[in-house]
This record gives C-alpha cells, sequence and structure tokens, in this order.
C-alpha cells in the first residue's frame, strides 16, 4: 500500500513538473470577425480578419476626431451661433422694468412678454391687415385648422384663423407661405425654428415657439392614444 501511494504521489509530481503556466485566452470579437479571405485562395485567416478589423476600429477613431477638431473651429473658436437654439429653453421672462412704458399696462403672458391677441380681444388697440386706406379691409375668418402631428404622444396643433387675421391679410401667407389646400403643406418644428412657415412670425414679431407653456399654445388638441389622452 505504501509502495502504491509513492509511486502515485512520484507521478503527479512528475505531471506537475511537465506542466506549463496556462495563459488567460486573449478576449475576442467572437461574431463581429469579419471573414477575411486572401486573395485566390479560399482558405480563412483569422488573424488577417483581426487585424483588418483593428485597422478599422482606429480608422474611425480619427476620423471622429478630425470631425470634432473641425467642428470646433468653425463654432467654438469662431464664436459661431447655432442656427436652432434648445427649444426646452424657455423665453427669458421679461419684468415691467424690461417693456417700453406703452406696453405695461397690456395683458400679458406666462413669460411677460405682451398678449397681442388679448390687447384686441380687450378693445385695447384695433389692427388693421393693411396699411393704406384705400385698400378694402377683409373679415375676420373664424376657422380653426387641425395639423396632425406625426407623433402618438404629441398633440395636435389647431391654427386659429380668427386670431392671425386681426393682423394679416390672406394674401400674406396664401399661396407663398401656405398653401390653401389640405395636405399641401408638410414642414416639422426644425423647419419654423430656422423662420420658415410659422417661423416667419413666431419668434420674431409673435410669441416664440420655445418654452413648455408657448408648446402648449399650439399642439392644445389632444389625442387618445396609448392610453394617454
Amino acid at each position: 500500500m505504501r509502495r502504491y501511494l509513492l509511486g502515485v504521489l512520484a507521478v503527479l509530481v512528475l505531471v506537475a513538473g511537465c506542466m506549463k503556466e496556462m495563459k488567460e485566452p486573449e478576449p475576442s470579437p467572437g461574431l463581429e470577425t469579419v471573414p477575411f479571405y486572401s486573395r485566390r485562395t479560399y482558405a480563412f485567416d483569422s488573424k488577417g480578419a483581426l487585424e483588418k478589423r483593428r485597422k478599422k476600429v482606429e480608422e474611425e477613431a480619427i476620423s471622429q476626431e478630425v470631425f470634432t477638431e473641425e467642428v470646433k473651429k468653425r463654432i467654438i473658436d469662431k464664436g459661431a451661433k447655432i442656427a436652432i437654439p434648445d427649444p426646452w429653453i424657455p423665453p427669458t421672462v421679461r419684468t415691467l422694468d424690461d417693456l417700453p412704458p406703452t406696453l405695461r399696462a397690456f395683458p400679458k403672458d406666462a413669460y411677460g412678454y405682451p398678449d397681442w391677441t388679448a390687447a384686441v380681444e380687450e378693445g385695447l388697440i384695433s389692427p388693421r391687415a393693411s396699411l393704406t386706406e384705400k385698400e378694402a379691409k377683409e373679415e375676420i375668418l373664424d376657422l380653426d385648422i387641425l395639423f396632425q402631428i406625426n407623433d402618438r404622444l404629441m398633440a395636435n396643433v389647431v391654427f386659429p384663423h380668427k386670431i392671425h387675421t386681426y393682423w394679416l391679410s390672406c394674401k400674406i401667407c396664401h399661396p407663398k407661405i401656405f398653401k390653401a389646400k389640405k395636405g399641401a403643406n408638410i414642414f416639422n418644428m426644425y423647419d419654423i425654428w430656422n423662420g420658415k412657415y410659422c417661423g416667419r412670425c413666431h419668434g420674431k414679431v409673435a410669441y416664440q415657439p420655445k418654452g413648455f407653456r408657448n408648446c402648449q399654445r399650439c399642439h392644445s388638441s389632444g389625442k387618445k392614444t396609448m392610453g394617454i389622452e
């Protein structure tokens, strides 16, 4: 029995002396490895595939760095302003001291800016569609237009002609800015923020299309979707 145990121990010592230290396997990209075949051969070269993938990753990183530096030079270093501001940042709240004395008694919106529509409805001002006395004054058009928004969780937009025809003649908007036909006017908020469509006035002479409260002034028609009204 003793001889048997000594024999087993000797074998274990011999095997342990012959074993080499095992290295941890290198991380493999697995399925992301792109098959690489040398020209005029059908043999798959895994090392070549890994090398090709490594070079591609390095080239993409370099191109991204170059692009970032170009953007910094064009915008940050030169102090250029981005055309589209952050729409979720509300307009600066204006106090009475910020307004001209003639506008301080006017009704205000949520941000302290004069509410021109309320001023008309309260009889404080009487705007005209034209500055020329010879041109006949057009009738106020009491017609609402619904713009369907392609977003299930965003309210639709109601455009009230009545409010706008206090100030504007029909020919100011039609047909150059808006075509008077259903489905003919396709635009988005980026167009408006860049001064097109509604942005021809809003953000300049009318209230700014930014800030959640102002968003709700246009996006006022809720819709039932996904259990939310």
